[in-house]
């Protein structure tokens, strides 16, 4: 017995644990492409269900949306009317109160001072 007939019953038996081990590997691919494959047949399945009601559920977003740029704008309007007319009322309004208070505190510091003269004079 030399060692080339070790050497090559050494390689074949490396050879079959290589075989052995590819075999193995193959398996387990093959059962991993089988799961893989019921995963798309279950996708294919459930998701086009899932797809419609996103869209609807999408589509009616969209159309809130839409009212709610509706209100937006509407409450924008109201809201430059509410500062005209404020305006309005107190450029209307303030200015004669403005006057009237001023008139009222000339006549009562003339009221006053007439007063004081009448009871210094006496």
């Amino acid at each position: 017995m030399s060692s080339y007939y070790f050497l090559q019953l050494a390689l074949t038996i490396g050879l079959l644990a290589l075989i052995g081990f590819v075999i193995f590997v193959l398996g387990q691919l093959y059962r991993t492409l089988r799961k893989f494959e019921d995963l798309l047949v279950n996708l294919n399945e459930d998701l086009p269900p899932v797809l419609s009601k996103l869209q609807t559920t999408l589509d009616g977003v969209n159309s809130e949306m839409e009212r709610v740029e509706q209100l937006v704008a509407t409450f924008e309007e109201v809201s430059a009317s509410v500062q005209k007319t404020t305006g309005f009322v107190q450029r209307a309004v303030s200015s004669p109160f403005i006057r009237v208070a001023g008139l009222a505190s000339g006549a009562s510091a003339a009221l006053s001072r007439l007063v004081r003269r009448e009871t210094n004079k006496d």
